[in-house]
């Protein structure tokens, strides 16, 4: 009888396999939900699953305090040059003891580096999973950003990152583009569900009467919470569809964030499988990428997880964002989306209108996606990239 040996691989991340948002959902799907592996979680963020060995990573009590004052920034930014590599003795210790075959990574703007570093002084491969380019990414508070000095330091960290790794995980065709050649480097989309279409092999009936819903899951703050603001006021004279957000809090103005909530435009962040349901029963689902040329990079490189499931839902889909965001490029390529490459949202609405009066191409969109949720981006092949690579990587079978 032969024995399986599953590879140990020592998750060390600030996103956590968790339910809390894209990235960390995408890492759930393959970690704790598949058990092809023995996996140890060391996370910076909030995780919890039964049965799987984790290390939560703490600042020390006066770093904690500082962060509570208007010096936050300038602690972060110190967090993110120099504590970032430190290599504290509890992680050292459960590491050593964990024995693992190979550090994974997801890279951040701290522990990636911490990994880097671990990776190293263990004497195994490296594998890291690039999701989106940090160094001038989007972040909730304005604290959390990088110095505009410090961002060369952190993509030369990244450059660096990558041509140290092993095996090297890019979420786009944009972000492989972006990192240039590697040895071994492989396009990996952020995994939808683990159901193939959701548990929807059929489209939804087309609602050919009343209000229609067009949902939008993600992040609404930033950039991507202004379109949604601007999409949302012009569809106040739009009898015809209503706008819903689900997802962490914005960062709007109280009294703008306290109507959105009264009047159901925006409904908190739900389990994925509440959402799901939400997506099953939509008329068209939204995905948005920022026209901002400050984030022309986040853009060009990352690929956002809702796009799967959406897809997966079998929903007509609009992808507003400009054309070399690598989801509107790839869902242009297979006609699974409406896309709309302009920031003005008067083409959105003239979609829905479209959407609403066509019967047979909102028929037409919700098939095309279903396939490309079937192939491209079927979770089966997605997860399979990632195991049948790491399994070249390490010699397992």
């Amino acid at each position: 009888m032969t024995t399986i040996v599953k590879p140990r691989i020592f998750y060390l991340a600030w996103t956590p396999p968790s339910e809390n948002g894209g990235a960390c959902l995408a890492m759930r799907r393959h970690f704790i939900e598949h058990d092809d592996f023995e996996v140890f979680i060391a996370t910076s963020g909030e995780f919890e699953a039964p049965g799987v060995p984790s290390l939560r990573l703490t600042n020390p009590s006066w770093l904690d305090r500082i962060y509570r004052t208007r010096f936050w920034r300038w602690v972060r930014n110190y967090d993110i040059v120099y504590r970032s590599g430190q290599l504290p003795r509890e992680l050292l210790r459960v590491a050593e003891g964990f024995r693992p075959d190979a550090i994974f990574t997801v890279a951040d703007l701290t522990l990636s580096e911490s990994a880097r570093r671990l990776a190293h002084r263990l004497k195994v491969p490296l594998i890291s999973n690039f999701q989106d380019w940090w160094p001038r990414g989007q972040f909730y508070y304005a604290q959390e950003k990088p110095f505009d000095w410090i961002v060369p330091i952190l993509e030369r960290r990244f450059r660096r990152l990558c041509r140290e790794s092993d095996l090297v995980f890019c979420t786009s065709e944009g972000m492989k583009e972006f990192l240039g050649p590697h040895r071994n480097s492989h396009v990996l989309y952020p995994i939808g569900a683990r159901e193939t279409t959701m548990e929807a092999a059929q489209i939804a009936p087309v609602k050919l009467c009343g209000k229609r819903r067009l949902i939008y899951t993600g992040t609404s703050s930033g950039p991507y919470g202004m379109m949604l603001r601007t999409l949302a006021k012009r569809l106040e004279t739009f009898a015809t569809w209503d706008l819903v957000i689900y997802g962490v809090r914005p960062d709007w103005p109280p009294d703008e964030l306290a109507r959105a909530q009264a009047t159901g435009l925006y409904r908190g962040l739900l389990p994925f499988e509440r959402l799901k349901a939400e997506l099953l029963s939509a008329d068209a689902c939204l995905s948005v990428m920022s026209f901002d040329p400050a984030l022309e990079v986040m853009m060009r490189t990352s690929f956002t997880t809702k796009v799967l499931d959406y897809c997966s839902a079998g929903r007509p889909v609009i992808m507003w964002g400009p054309e070399y965001c690598s989801p509107v490029r790839l869902t242009k390529q297979h006609g699974a989306a409406l896309t709309v490459e302009n920031s003005d949202p008067a083409e959105v609405i003239e979609y829905l209108r479209q959407i609403a009066d066509d019967k047979s191409l909102a028929e037409s969109l919700a098939l095309r996606s279903l396939r490309l949720a079937a192939k491209d981006l079927s979770h089966d092949r997605i997860h399979g990239v990632l195991v049948n690579q790491i399994g070249r990587l390490l010699g397992h079978r």
